[in-house]
C-alpha cells in the first residue's frame, strides 16, 4: 500500500523542515538549491512509483539527487552541468570532503553556505531525502523516517549554538503531519472528517514551539555531543582563537600542535593571535591588515634577543606560533604578517605537517622589575564599550592620578591575584552559557565569584587595565609545553590566553593573572601574588625539534583553552559525596536506552491490556500484529477481511490459520455474550498467530518492527464489543 497525498507531502518537506533548524550554524544561503533538490527528487519518485516498484523509484530519485550534487559542486566538468563524468565525480568528492571539513572544523558561526560548504549541505539534503523516501515510502516506516530527518538538529547542538524556537518549529510540524498523515489520508478516502487529526498536528506543533521557551538551551546544559572529528578520530586539531566568555571549557584530548627549540635553551610562551578590540561581547580580533614592519610586535626589540625554531604537526589554524614578543620571522610560503592583530597568518590551503620556520623576538619582562611612567601612542586601546562601564569604574578605582604606568599595571595585577581566585572549567554564573546575557555580563559574574579559566582572567585583566588608563589587549597563544629530547612539545591543551599592556620603554608586557598560569591551583590568601612560572634552562642544546612518536593529533572545535585541569571539588566531612560528573553519563545513557526501548515497552503493555479483555481483545491484538507485519487495513475492515489478510500472510501454516479462526470465533461469540469474559482463553492461540506473522517477515524488518512497532503509529480500532 502506497502513502496518500498528505503523508507524501509531509515526508517530502521533512528534510528541508529539519535542515532549517541549522540556521544558527549554516545560515540560509543553502535553502534554494537544497529545496530544489529535495522537491524534484520527491516529484520524480512519486511519478516513478506509478510505473515501477517503490524501491526502484527510490533509486531513480537517487540519480536525480546525484545530478543536483554534481550541478552544485562540479558543473564545468559534467555533461550538461548535471550528468556525472569521471572527472566531475573526482571534483565533486574533493569538494564534498572540503565542505564537510569546513563545517566540522569551522572556527566561527554562522558558516557561509557557499562553494564546498554549499555542496556539502546540498549533499546532506539529498541523503536525508533518500533516507526519508526509502523508509517512508519503500519500507513504509514513516516514524523511522521522521527520526532520520530530525538528524540536522544535532548540528547546532554539537556546536553548542542556541536554537531559536521558530527554527525548530517547521521540523516539528512536518514530523507531526507525517505521523498523522496515514490517518488523514484514510479518513479523506472514506469520507470521514479529518479536522481532528489536523488539530492534533497543530497541538503537537504548538507544544514543540513551547518546549524551547521552557527547556534549557544547548549551552545551558553540561552535555557535549561528540563532534564529527571526535567520532572519526581525524588527525588534525583545530586552533580556535576566538574567545567566548559565556561558554564552558570543552577540553579536547591533548594532541600535538608543534615542537620547538630556542637559541638559549629556555622555554617560552608563544603567540598565536592578538585580540586588540574590546567589542560588545568581549575582546576580539579585527579585520586583518597585511604589513611588513621592521619589528613585527612593537617593543619586541627591547629585551634580550632569542630565536625560536618551530616544527608544526598537522593542524588547521588561522595563524602560526611565534615568540610572545616577535621581532621578525622567516615566514613560510603561504604565510604573511597581519599587522592589525599581530599574527603570522597562514592560508587554509597550506599543509602544516612538517612545516618548519624560524622567528626571533624577546621575552616579556617581570612585572616586579618593570619601570616606566607613560604609555603613549595607543590611546585607542584604552576604549571600552558602554556594557563594560563597570570595568572602567573598577579599574579607575584601583589607581591614583599620580601613579605611573608600571605602578598602574602592578595595581591591577595585585587586585587580580590577591585573595582566593579559583581556576574552574565549569561555570554557573549570570550571563554564562546562555542567550540571556552577553560577554561583559558573564565577566562581571566572574569577578563576583572569582572562578573561571584563562579567557576570563585575561579579559578581566585587560578591561581593568583599560579602565586604569593603560593601553591593553588580550593575546591567545600557548604555554611553554612539555620538555622532550632536544626541545619542547606543545599540545592543544597548552592553549592559553593572557593580557598585554603597553609601557613606553618596555613595549608590550605580559600581565599574567590566571592562577598558577594554568596549573589549576587557587591563588594564595593574603598579600601574596600568583606569578607566571619562571622558565628553567635546559642542559641540552637546542637542535631542530622533532615530533614525539608517541603523540598524535585529533581535531577539536573547542574554544580557547588554557592548560589547566579543573580543580577537584571537596566534600564536607562526614558527608556522602556524589560525583555527578561520573554519574551524569550513566544517567544520560540510561535515559537514552529507555527512550529507545519505549516503543517496545509500550507495545508490550498494550498487548497485555488487550489480552486481559478476553477474546475481543485477543482479536484486536491480532489486528495490531498484522499491522506490525506490514499489512495495513482500513479501520472499517470487516472480521472476514481481517481473517483473509491474516491467512494471506500465514500461507501454508495450518496451525496458525486454525488458531486465528478460533480467536475470531471466540471474539464473535463474546459480542453476543453478556456474561463475564474468561481471561486467558485465547492467549495461546494469539501467541501462535503472532509468532507466525513475525516469521513471515524478513529478519531485518522483524528487528525494526520490534524496536518501533508500526501498529503504534497507525489507527487500529478494536472490534465491536
Amino acid at each position: 500500500m502506497h502513502a496518500g497525498p498528505v503523508e507524501t507531502t509531509a515526508l517530502a518537506v521533512l528534510p528541508i523542515a529539519w535542515l532549517w533548524s541549522t540556521g544558527t550554524v549554516l545560515g540560509d544561503g543553502w535553502l534554494l538549491p537544497a529545496l530544489g533538490a529535495v522537491l524534484t527528487m520527491a516529484l520524480v519518485a512519486a511519478l516513478a512509483r506509478t510505473l515501477m516498484p517503490a524501491f526502484v523509484a527510490t533509486g531513480v530519485a537517487a540519480l536525480v539527487g546525484v545530478g543536483w550534487i554534481t550541478a552544485v559542486s562540479a558543473p564545468d566538468e559534467a555533461l550538461l552541468g548535471v550528468i556525472p563524468t569521471p572527472e566531475s565525480t573526482r571534483v565533486s568528492m574533493s569538494a564534498l570532503g572540503e565542505g564537510v571539513q569546513a563545517i566540522a572544523w569551522a572556527l566561527r558561526t554562522p558558516i557561509e553556505a557557499e562553494g564546498a560548504v554549499l555542496a556539502a549541505v546540498v549533499a546532506g539534503a539529498v541523503v536525508l531525502a533518500l533516507g526519508v523516501d526509502l523508509l517512508g515510502h519503500a519500507m513504509r516506516l514513516p516514524a523511522l523516517a521522521v527520526l532520520l530527518a530530525a538528524a540536522p538538529l544535532l548540528l547546532p547542538i554539537a556546536f553548542r549554538a542556541d536554537i531559536p524556537w521558530w527554527h525548530a518549529l517547521p521540523g516539528a510540524a512536518a514530523s507531526a503531519l507525517a505521523l498523522a498523515g496515514p490517518a488523514i489520508d484514510e479518513r479523506v478516502a472514506i469520507g470521514r472528517g479529518w479536522v481532528a487529526p489536523v488539530a492534533l498536528v497543530g497541538v503537537a506543533a504548538a507544544l514543540a514551539a513551547a518546549v524551547p521557551l521552557v527547556a534549557p538551551s544547548p549551552r545551558d546544559v553540561a552535555l557535549d555531543l561528540p563532534t564529527l572529528e571526535e567520532l572519526l578520530r581525524t588527525p588534525t586539531p583545530v586552533l580556535q582563537t576566538d574567545i567566548d566568555l559565556g561558554d564552558e571549557l570543552r577540553r579536547p584530548e591533548p594532541r600535538q600542535v608543534f615542537t620547538y627549540s630556542t637559541s638559549d635553551g629556555l622555554p617560552i610562551v608563544t603567540r598565536l593571535m592578538t585580540l586588540p578590540e574590546a567589542g560588545e561581547d568581549g575582546f576580539r580580533q579585527v579585520e586583518a591588515a597585511a604589513g611588513a614592519p621592521d619589528v613585527l610586535v612593537e617593543g619586541a626589540d627591547l629585551g634580550v634577543p632569542m630565536q625560536l625554531t618551530v616544527r608544526m604537526s598537522p593542524v588547521r589554524a588561522e595563524s602560526l606560533p611565534t615568540p610572545e614578543r616577535v621581532a621578525g620571522a622567516a615566514a613560510p610560503e603561504g604565510a604573511h604578517w597581519d599587522d592589525a592583530n599581530d599574527a603570522l597568518r597562514i592560508e587554509g590551503s597550506v599543509e602544516t605537517d612538517g612545516l618548519e620556520f624560524t622567528s626571533s623576538g624577546t621575552r616579556s619582562p617581570e612585572l616586579a622589575s618593570l619601570v616606566g611612567d607613560a604609555s603613549t601612542g595607543h590611546d585607542e586601546l584604552t576604549a571600552l564599550p558602554e556594557r563594560a562601564e563597570r570595568f572602567r569604574e573598577l579599574g579607575g578605582s584601583l589607581v591614583t592620578a599620580e601613579m605611573g604606568t608600571a605602578d598602574r599595571i602592578r595595581a591591577v595585577h595585585a587586585f587580580m591575584t590577591t585573595g582566593t581566585w579559583d581556576y574552574s572549567e565549569r561555570l554557573d554564573l549570570p550571563g554564562f552559557a546562555g542567550a540571556s546575557g552577553d560577554g561583559w555580563e558573564a565577566l562581571e559574574g566572574f569577578l563576583e565569584t572569582r572562578s573561571g579559566y584563562c579567557v576570563h582572567y585575561a579579559s578581566a585583566t585587560g578591561a581593568l587595565l583599560r579602565g586604569a588608563g593603560v593601553p591593553a589587549r588580550v593575546v591567545v597563544g600557548f604555554l611553554p609545553g612539555d620538555e622532550i629530547t632536544g626541545g619542547r612539545s606543545v599540545t592543544t591543551n597548552h592553549m592559553h590566553s593572557w593580557a598585554e599592556a603597553w609601557v613606553d620603554g618596555a613595549g608590550w608586557v605580559r600581565v599574567e593573572t590566571t592562577p598558577g598560569a594554568g596549573t589549576g591551583e587557587a591563588s594564595p590568601e593574603g598579600d601574596e601574588q600568583t606569578q607566571a612560572p619562571t622558565p628553567t634552562p635546559t642542559e641540552t642544546a637546542a637542535p631542530t625539534p622533532t615530533p614525539s612518536a608517541t603523540q598524535s593529533a585529533a581535531p577539536t572545535t573547542a574554544p580557547t583553552a588554557s592548560a589547566s585541569p579543573s580543580a577537584p571539588g571537596v566534600a564536607e566531612p562526614g558527608a556522602a559525596a556524589i560525583d555527578w560528573a561520573v554519574l551524569r553519563p550513566w544517567l544520560i545513557g540510561a535515559a537514552i536506552l529507555l527512550l529507545v526501548a519505549l516503543p517496545f515497552l509500550v507495545r508490550q503493555a498494550q498487548r497485555a491490556a488487550r489480552l486481559r479483555r478476553g477474546a475481543p481483545g485477543g482479536w484486536h491484538e491480532l489486528r495490531a500484529a498484522l499491522a506490525d507485519a506490514g499489512t495495513r487495513l482500513p479501520a472499517s475492515a470487516t472480521p472476514g477481511e481481517v481473517r483473509a489478510a491474516i491467512g494471506a500472510r500465514l500461507g501454508d501454516d495450518a496451525e496458525a490459520r486454525s488458531a486465528a479462526d478460533r480467536v475470531r470465533l471466540a471474539a464473535e461469540r463474546a459480542v453476543f455474550d453478556a456474561g463475564p469474559r474468561e481471561r486467558g482463553a485465547v492467549d495461546a492461540d494469539v501467541r501462535i498467530v503472532r509468532r507466525a506473522l513475525a516469521r513471515s517477515q524478513p529478519l531485518w524488518r522483524r528487528a525494526l518492527t520490534t524496536a518501533l512497532p508500526p501498529s503504534l503509529m497507525r489507527v487500529v480500532l478494536p472490534v465491536e464489543e
